[in-house]
């Protein structure tokens, strides 16, 4: 975030531009700009100043733990005096790798954790044992979207390319990377994006977004309801969708961000989507942070491309920068 300037005020076209990159990062700017009434010139610059003063922090490839044999487990805390969200974090991690983390206003936070298989009665005791003084509010294992298809060689380096140059890298220099045609590039990132392996969001910063709160409302609802749920979620309130549901929800459930000027309209917000057919239970949850994590990606990628030697003529070259 830029220091000793102004603070950054955002209009309506800025938060038209968040929740389109939200909801899939690599959109291009003239299609941003088509919908919002700007040139692609424009949009760039907009978002190139969102990022500057840390409005968006990053843009992010979110990886279905499905295609890689994990589950999620998403366990909820409830801190207590002496013991920060961040420490909580910190602890929760000796038990495996983050798929995100979010911390509530108040004294819940969220943690997303990567497993391999559900945690039994001894692990749930040592999680609590380990989180002391903090208390364990929940433990959710979550049925992640399942995966039809095998992840090629050629579709882990372009994951890891993605995660590692950024989300919004071009075609072309993902190919170049990979060592690949465009076509092929496009063919296996369209492949994956509709087999729900991945897709593209941003990580916007909730401290930074003066004006607005940032709330999450996580959804659960039967599986034959789950669609219809999503298409009214967008008709109600796709002017307030800041992050949609992602490969990483499972097949209940439905994780909406949103942003409102006040908490009156929170609490609207959350009226209406609690009496929708179908839905069993939402709450709301005023967010000060959001963070992803895309360590354990990486790591499984390099992992199975290592017991495939014939096919790996060295790590992939990637250069470290960020595609924006």
């Amino acid at each position: 975030m830029v220091e000793n300037e102004e603070i950054i005020v955002l209009d309506k076209s800025d938060l038209t531009i968040l929740s389109m990159l939200a909801k899939n990062c690599r959109t291009s700017y003239s299609s941003i700009g088509s919908e919002v009434g700007l040139t692609s010139k424009s949009v760039k610059a907009r978002v190139k100043k969102m990022l500057r003063y840390g409005v968006i922090e990053k843009f992010v490839v979110r990886v279905n733990p499905a295609a890689f044999g994990f589950m999620i487990v998403i366990v909820i805390v409830k801190t207590s005096n002496g013991m920060t969200k961040d420490d909580v974090m910190q602890r929760v991690k000796q038990l495996g790798d983050l798929a995100y983390h979010v911390h509530h206003m108040g004294r819940t936070c969220v943690a997303a954790l990567i497993i391999k298989k559900p945690l039994d009665d001894i692990a749930i005791q040592s999680l609590n044992h380990l989180l002391l003084p903090a208390s364990v509010v929940s433990v959710t294992i979550l049925e992640v979207h399942s995966v039809s298809i095998n992840l090629s060689e050629t579709d882990l380096r372009i994951i890891k390319c993605l995660v590692l140059s950024g989300a919004r890298t071009e075609i072309s220099d993902i190919a170049r990377e990979v060592g690949i045609s465009e076509k092929t590039t496009t063919r296996r990132l369209t492949k994956m994006k509709e087999t729900k392996i991945l897709d593209f969001s941003i990580q916007c910063s909730p401290s930074v977004m003066i004006g607005y709160i940032q709330f999450a409302i996580p959804i659960i609802t039967t599986k034959f309801h789950r669609r219809s749920v999503l298409e009214r979620m967008y008709l109600e309130f796709q002017a307030n969708i800041l992050y949609s549901p992602s490969v990483i929800d499972s097949e209940d459930r439905l994780t909406f961000v949103l942003f409102a000027e006040n908490v009156f309209t929170v609490d609207s917000i959350l009226a209406k989507v609690t009496s929708f057919e179908g839905v069993k239970s939402a709450d709301a949850y005023i967010l000060t942070k959001w963070q992803y994590y895309d360590d354990w990606i990486v790591k499984e990628i390099d992992k199975r491309l290592q017991q495939r030697p014939s096919l790996m003529y060295g790590s992939i070259g990637i250069n470290n920068t960020k595609y924006q």
